[in-house]
């Protein structure tokens, strides 16, 4: 009827409407309309509501059967259900790879939560691939995208029927464990991950070996959402990745009552450099024969005023993380020239410089600027980076590593041996000392492996013509072999432990000193 009222009828053989469609009748009414001006059929489908479609087919007064319409109607319906389904694909899983989105992950869990008697529960594998930044940088971004393509196959024959793989984004996967929920065989599966996930990859530019870090927590409570699972599995990856990755860690309670620690720490760190909180410390570092200091670390401490002196491994990372290493690396370099350049003696001054902050193009010339504010003979300050610089863009850390050098500023490679760089990385950075790892000296008199492994570095530095410091010598005994391997330097416990400026006067005039610096 209300068809008759509003449409010129002698223009129109048939109206079909496919399903009800209540209020929604007027605006089907004008859109058909706006359609029947042409010579031939037309149709049209409109969306009322996910999951309702109501259809509207207009014939023209050409001849035309219902019977004819009737079919392009259903062929025009079949081919939504097909653009349906496709996109209904495409919004649950991941372009890339194939694996179920996190918008799959969020409808999975929240149907689990829902239909799950108090005593199921599952398990939340969080996983983040190990080195991936490195493979993107090194050998481009189209075999990072195969890698990931590689480990997602990999890791969804794994799981097989015992629990689903989905893709976060980047290099983030989330395994869900089904109704696997003991313990024990949670490790089991974190271990077996762990082992297909570090075997090698033999992409199309080369082989690479990866790994994967795993976050684990278990979904129980009723009132957990998705975005608290995968907060609690988070706090579980980053204890797996600070333990240097290929690992995996269970959620704890204590895990949640750190991150409110760290989140109160890193509002006090924004306000310590502010309210001159922070200051530095002194470890000198010996010639092994002279026993002359050659040179001091300037060692980072932070003095709270409610929870006393923050050691430098709590708060560091959180600087990095929160981008506050740039302002805090600033301070470092720039107070360390300054309070060196008033030493009673031309001693050398080493300062450790975090990879993010050769992300600031302006590093190099704020050293230079620091040398000059001071009076520092740049031969005196020695730049000292760890292995994990290696992970930034290595043209950059080379560039500025380079201009450094040129500048006449010393270059050293610090806690050699724990990280993850190659023999390649000695030739490619302009190095003047390697700086081996405490952890070698601890064990050195202990196992012939490590004796052999401290021998080979001393030798590797020989090689590449780069003086040669152990760090963490603490007996007469480890300073005794140290000197039989011809090692040229000697830092620790045994010599000094770190002093505070306004003591380094003193130490230097209780050591000999050297007839000249170092070159």
């Amino acid at each position: 009827m209300m068809l008759n009222a509003f449409l010129p009828t002698s223009r129109i053989r048939y109206v079909f409407v496919g399903s009800a469609i209540g209020a929604a009748m007027p605006l089907l009414i004008f859109s058909a309309m706006a359609l029947i001006d042409g010579p031939s059929a037309a149709i049209d489908l409109f969306r009322i509501s996910p999951g309702h479609i109501a259809t509207v087919a207009l014939a023209a007064v050409l001849g035309m059967g219902f019977g004819h319409h009737q079919d392009r109607l259903r062929q025009r319906i079949q081919d939504l259900e097909r653009d349906e389904q496709r996109l209904l694909y495409e919004a649950r899983h991941d372009r890339l790879t194939g694996l179920p989105n996190r918008m799959a992950l969020e409808q999975e869990l929240q149907r689990f939560l829902e239909a799950r008697d108090r005593r199921s529960a599952t398990a939340v594998l969080l996983l983040d691939l190990d080195r991936f930044k490195s493979v993107n940088d090194t050998m481009g971004h189209d075999a990072g995208d195969e890698l990931l393509i590689a480990l997602s196959r990999r890791l969804a024959a794994l799981l097989g029927e015992t629990g689903q793989l989905f893709r976060l984004g980047g290099d983030e996967f989330v395994a869900v464990g089904g109704n696997v929920v003991d313990r024990a065989d949670i490790v089991t599966l974190c271990q077996r991950i762990e082992t297909d996930a570090g075997a090698p990859f033999d992409l199309l530019r080369g082989r690479v070996v990866s790994g994967v870090s795993i976050g684990v927590t278990f979904v129980e409570a009723a009132d957990c959402g998705m975005s608290q699972i995968l907060k609690r599995a988070d706090l579980a990856l980053y204890k797996a990745k600070e333990a240097f990755g290929s690992t995996h860690f269970f959620y704890s309670v204590e895990m949640a009552t750190e991150a409110l620690l760290d989140i109160e720490t890193e509002r006090d760190l924004a306000r310590a450099l502010q309210d001159n909180e922070l200051f530095l410390e002194y470890q000198p570092i010996i010639g092994v024969e002279s026993g002359a200091v050659r040179s001091l670390e300037a060692l980072l401490r932070w003095q709270h005023p409610q929870r006393g002196v923050i050691a430098p491994g709590v708060f560091i990372p959180l600087a990095e993380k929160t981008g506050m290493i740039l302002a805090i690396g600033r301070w470092v370099v720039k107070n360390a020239c300054l309070e060196a350049a008033g030493w009673p003696s031309p001693t050398g001054v080493g300062v450790n410089v975090s990879g993010d902050q050769f992300k600031d193009r302006g590093f190099v010339a704020y050293v230079r600027d620091c040398l000059e504010e001071a009076g520092l003979a740049p031969g005196r300050l020695t730049i000292e980076v760890t292995e994990s610089v290696f992970s930034v863009d290595m043209q950059v850390v080379c560039e500025s590593l380079t201009a450094l050098r040129a500048m006449g500023v010393r270059i050293a490679l610090d806690d050699f041996g724990t990280g993850f760089s190659s023999i390649n990385n000695l030739k490619m950075f302009p190095l003047d000392q390697l700086k081996i790892d405490r952890s070698f000296a601890k064990e050195m008199l202990e196992s012939q492996r490590d004796a052999h492994l401290v021998d080979l570095m001393q030798k590797l530095s020989t090689t590449f013509q780069i003086h040669t410091t152990i760090e963490g010598i603490e007996t007469e005994q480890q300073m005794a072999f140290v000197r039989t391997l011809g090692i040229s330097e000697a830092q620790g416990f045994l010599i000094s432990k770190p002093v505070p400026a306004a003591m380094v006067g003193s130490l230097l005039l209780a050591h000999p000193q050297p007839a000249a610096l170092v070159g």
